[in-house]
């Protein structure tokens, strides 16, 4: 198994199909007076676990300079993507895409993707790597937290008006490159 990377003539929007299962999420609550600005994510469990079901796609043209992989099998098929966009203004390497076939999960695919991340952007003299997960989706930022990751920051409204009542709230995290 190899990563290899992705021809953006032949892989330009290619669809990538997201679907987790999680069980808990993060409950914002915010407070604001003239003194002070908080955010508190909370912990916490579902009544019943939750299937998400989401599609993304590579190369979109709002990225500064894309560069997207593939992790690939012997036999050629492909188990796992990642999509690195660089922002040299800031010296950060920003992970757009990172995806792992649902029956790879939990066998260090992952790990071996976002490590590569780690190498290109020490290789390339940037300061971290970031990306960009959701409230929910618990499973991604426990793995995050599991390969050095450190929350960075949120947006309460990044993708729409009603992203806390939508349970969709914008977690970025970041890796800091030794």
């Amino acid at each position: 198994m190899k990563i290899i990377p992705l021809d953006r003539n032949k892989y330009d929007y290619y669809v990538l199909y997201y679907k987790y299962t999680t069980s808990s999420h993060y409950v914002v609550s915010q407070s604001t007076d003239k003194n002070s600005l908080s955010v508190t994510f909370t912990r916490e469990h579902y009544k019943e676990p939750v299937i998400v079901e989401n599609e993304d796609t590579l190369f979109q043209d709002y990225w500064n300079c894309p560069e997207a992989f593939a992790l690939c099998e012997k036999d050629g098929s492909f188990s796992g993507f990642i999509e690195l966009d660089f922002e040299d203004w800031n010296s950060r390497v920003r992970v757009t895409q990172l995806l792992v076939d649902e029956n790879k999960r939990r066998q260090g695919y992952g790990k071996m993707l976002l490590d590569f991340a780690k190498n290109i952007a020490k290789e390339r003299d940037y300061r971290m790597v970031i990306l960009e997960t959701q409230s929910r989706n618990t499973p991604a930022i426990d793995f995050y937290f599991s390969q050095g990751f450190v929350f960075s920051g949120t947006n309460l409204h990044f993708y729409s008006n009603n992203d806390i009542d939508e349970d969709e709230v914008m977690i970025e995290l970041a890796y800091f490159i030794p």
